[in-house]
């Protein structure tokens, strides 16, 4: 009935623009529109049945380890419930792999979860369509898990590539796929990311946000506003480089307001140091207080920029990721 072993690999993704207009406090009066791509960095999750002579009945590795004999003891929210959701009750081995640390603004969470359903599924031998597997990790992470998070995270990383994400009154989300290689192609090749040195809790960050709704309303319609001049640039092929810096730039100014959490002194200074130096603008990816900055830096001012960051802020680490335009797979299935 069951497969033997199953691995997955889900990508990360950047959110351009247009975050927090995905949470539901806002979408269900205001619709939300967030612009995202996913990158050639992933969540890896293999399910394996568990044999008999072990002594417990699960076996979880993923940041920490767990051995548990039943499924209501399981630490991990995620997987607790997506078990539960898909009525797995077999003994199971699970294990997950990141090529990024958890919490650095790029999906992970949400790649996870995306991951470990698609390799249920495809375990129990059972079909489903990567737009159900998004719908799916919504329900058991924002209804199930109660967490305070949006919705764009698990569409970006299911569905894969480069979209418009739109989230309606009615809850139903609409993907508008990109098929601009050019422009993909123009925007990895001026962009870093500068690896701010910590994580954050993602969590704590969006309850905090998500408390300040009323008082940050006009600066989150602001927000979906400039995501739709994003829009607008690529539908009539009017895109340059200068209007993305200078769209995230002015992003960033109003991501700030929304809560004191998702900056930082060492983050702002980051920052500042990037536009002195040449950066046209950019933002911190994901929810705030850590992980990657995401900067706009003309292609042949890259090396420059790099090493004039390095010099002013020691041990700096930055990145050059690339455009992954599938969504997740299924990459190993045994029966």
């Amino acid at each position: 009935m069951y497969k033997k072993i199953v691995m997955t690999k889900t990508p990360l993704r950047i959110s351009f623009l247009g975050g927090g207009t995905d949470i539901s406090n806002f979408y269900i009066k205001n619709q939300g529109l967030v612009v995202s791509c996913t990158i050639d960095k992933f969540v890896y999750v293999t399910v394996k049945e568990h044999g008999p002579l072990f002594l417990k009945n699960y076996r979880l590795n993923y940041s920490k380890s767990e051995n548990k004999n039943k499924l209501n003891l399981i630490q991990n929210d995620i997987i607790r419930e997506t078990l539960k959701k898909i009525r797995i009750y077999k003994p199971l081995y699970i294990s997950s792999i990141s090529d990024i640390p958890a919490n650095s603004g790029l999906g992970s969470s949400s790649a996870f979860t995306v991951g470990l359903i698609k390799a249920l599924y495809e375990f129990k031998k059972k079909k489903i369509s990567n737009l159900n597997v998004a719908k799916l990790a919504c329900e058991i992470e924002i209804s199930r898990v109660k967490s305070p998070i949006g919705k764009q995270d698990q569409y970006a990383t299911a569905i894969g590539g480069f979209n418009a994400l739109s989230f309606n009154k009615d809850s139903s989300v609409i993907i508008k796929k990109f098929n601009k290689k050019k422009i993909i192609k123009k925007i990895f090749d001026n962009s870093v990311f500068i690896w701010v040195g910590r994580t954050r809790k993602t969590n704590d960050i969006l309850k905090h946000q998500n408390s300040k709704l009323k008082i940050n309303l006009n600066d989150l319609i602001s927000i979906k506003n400039l995501a739709k001049l994003l829009i607008a640039r690529i539908n009539n092929n009017d895109f340059s480089i200068n209007d993305l810096g200078n769209l995230m730039n002015e992003n960033w100014k109003l991501k700030k307001n929304l809560s004191k959490k998702i900056s930082s002194n060492k983050i702002q200074k980051i920052y500042d140091s990037a536009i002195k130096n040449g950066s046209l603008g950019g933002k911190l990816l994901g929810a705030g207080g850590g992980g990657f900055l995401f900067l706009v830096v003309k292609k042949e001012n890259i090396e420059k920029f790099k090493r004039n960051m390095k010099n002013i802020h020691k041990n700096l680490r930055i990145i050059q990721y690339n455009f992954f335009e599938k969504g997740s797979q299924t990459i190993l299935s045994i029966s």
